[in-house]
């Protein structure tokens, strides 16, 4: 498995999945396989002809396939496939422990256990890599001050707990023992910094917070009517949901599809190859509050992005675009 590879790395899961599923059911339908491949973004024409064994160099096919018919498929081995982990994963595994959030989304027997694993491979040297992108004026928080607030706000989001907290801005102003709900935590690349977006009990509005600099967090004790408060947060939520994605198609030039990814990370999306188009489509499921962020973010893409829908979305980015380009002409005259 080439992990890095990026079409290979899908198409090994696809795959994986299409002979374990097959092995299951003792067949699979040429259908069931196409939906697969579309799952895991990798239906492109080079890797169907491999995983079909068409490709005119046959060293290249994969023979896993046995034709039944004209719409179904089964195994030519008598086994599914169990995950497997090789000596370059476990290269990158060993990297990635070297991080300040390893501790964050990881178990401690989860960190030993990739700590005890062997590799053949001569492991990377974190220091060849000097991060640039921190925050110009906010200086990251200590890790073991940072973990049990995100643990404690994810604790919150997946039970719908209130958190009273208090908050100090970038500005310096605090407002202290605010409550409200944690809706989602999203990472900045840009900054190299956690955020929480928050639902307001009192402002009855969300709210966007470094968590670093929230303080004092801790459950709500009771002192409010809880099942109203709740009520009105799924209502405001429902409410606050874009009625439709927008949907980029995304031109793998200069890594863009890589950087569509990382940048949208926090956004719940979908993707699929466009084979007319040579392109991907990306789908990104959003907060009307949101939206500024994410016209931002596309922007960031360049010409390697259009935005096909909704059309409001469109305009908006073409007139800052426009504007942008009237203020360096501008510039440029004087």
């Amino acid at each position: 498995m080439e992990v890095f590879l990026e079409l290979k790395s899908t198409f090994y899961k696809a795959l994986e999945e299409i002979i374990n599923i097959a092995y299951k059911n003792r067949k699979i339908s040429q259908k069931e396989i196409y939906d697969l491949l579309t799952k895991h973004n990798c239906n492109f024409p080079e890797l169907e002809k491999r995983l079909f064994a068409k490709n005119k160099r046959y060293q290249k096919n994969i023979y896993v396939l046995k034709k039944q018919d004209e719409k179904m498929y089964s195994l030519r081995i008598n086994s599914g496939i169990l995950p497997y982990i090789t000596n370059l994963e476990i290269m990158w595994l060993k990297f990635i422990m070297s991080s300040r959030y390893a501790s964050l989304f990881l178990e401690k027997d989860t960190i030993k256990k990739i700590e005890r694993l062997k590799s053949t491979m001569t492991q990377i040297d974190a220091n060849i890599i000097v991060p640039k992108n921190y925050s110009k004026i906010l200086s990251r928080e200590d890790i073991k001050k940072l973990s049990p607030k995100i643990k404690m706000i994810v604790k919150s989001i997946l039970e719908k707990k209130l958190l009273i907290y208090t908050y100090r801005t970038r500005h310096g102003t605090i407002f202290k023992d605010a409550t409200g709900i944690p809706v989602k935590i999203q990472y900045s690349l840009k900054d190299d910094m956690f955020y929480v977006i928050l639902y307001s009990v009192e402002q009855k509005n969300f709210s966007k917070c470094v968590i670093q600099n929230l303080e004092d967090i801790r459950y709500d004790s009771g002192n409010f009517d809880r099942e109203k408060i709740l009520k009105e947060y799924e209502e405001y939520l429902k409410k606050s949901k874009a009625k439709e994605p927008i949907v980029l198609e995304v031109e793998n030039t200069r890594n863009a599809l890589e950087k569509a990814f990382c940048i949208f990370s926090a956004f719940e999306k979908s993707a699929r190859f466009l084979k007319e188009k040579n392109k991907h489509e990306i789908k990104i499921f959003y907060y009307n509050f949101e939206e500024a962020e994410i016209i931002s973010r596309i922007l960031y893409l360049g010409k390697n992005v259009v935005v096909t829908h909704p059309e409001h979305i469109r305009e908006h980015i073409i007139e800052r675009v426009k504007n942008a380009l009237e203020t360096y002409t501008e510039n440029d005259l004087v």
